[in-house]
């Protein structure tokens, strides 16, 4: 629950629970008072504590609901790819991906073409997970070159690194099938597939590489960045 209350703060949803909850307990006490022979002091009970706790419940569906929509809209920060001219008549550069999601871990890597690609393997989970604060997980795969057109491509060289991080300590344990048949059987996934974001290479350019509930996401940080993606700053 943790989560739930660190993007809106807790007292957005603890505050109309505990209305709610005072107002349902006045009309119970009010309902008992009637029955036992106090209904003048019972009524007054009912009167007061029924707005209560309508109003205490509504306010909680409605701040649930906002963070229902904040948990299915959030994204975070994965890497920023920086990028500098090797041989830019032989279109060659090189890429570093610095990862901003954890201890820093940088990768540099050779890239000849037009643009870079960056590539992972995401783990989509359940939307019911996601507002209880699973985010989409995902594992960095590669960092590769691409151009502009198929045409421009044909019969040029793939560059390409690898962006994979070691193996879980848990696989040293638990064997990756039984992981897989936790999962498949837990109804908590929604989906596992590939992912990819690319943006141009140019002199100077850095990127920021983000992941959302749904894929991977890019966008350009700098002046060199923005120009080259035809981004006015």
């Amino acid at each position: 629950m943790i989560s739930l209350f660190s993007s809106m703060g807790w007292y957005w949803l603890v505050i109309p629970l505990l209305a709610a909850a005072v107002g349902i307990l006045a009309v119970f006490t009010g309902i008992v008072r009637v029955f036992s022979g106090h209904p003048g002091n019972g009524a007054a009970r009912l009167v007061i504590g029924s707005p209560i706790a309508i109003l205490g419940v509504a306010a909680s569906l409605i701040a649930l609901n906002t963070q229902t929509f904040v948990r299915l809209t959030h994204e975070a920060p994965v890497a920023q790819v920086s990028v500098k001219a090797l041989n830019p008549s032989q279109q060659l550069y090189l890429v570093t991906v610095q990862r901003l999601d954890g201890p820093k871990q940088s990768t540099t890597c050779n890239i000849q073409g037009d643009e870079w690609m960056l590539s992972a393997r995401v783990q989509k989970w359940k939307p019911w997970a996601n507002v209880l604060g699973l985010n989409t997980t995902y594992d960095l795969d590669q960092l590769s070159n691409k151009y502009t057109s198929a045409a421009a491509g044909n019969g040029k060289t793939i560059t390409a690194c690898s962006l994979a991080g070691p193996e879980p300590a848990v696989n040293q344990f638990v064997p990756r099938a039984w992981l897989f048949w936790l999962l498949d059987r837990s109804y908590v996934e929604d989906r596992n597939f590939g992912s990819a974001v690319y943006m141009p290479l140019a002199d100077g350019a850095v990127y920021r590489v983000v992941i959302t509930q749904s894929a991977l996401n890019a966008e350009p940080v700098n002046g060199p960045a923005a120009q080259a993606n035809g981004v006015r700053e």
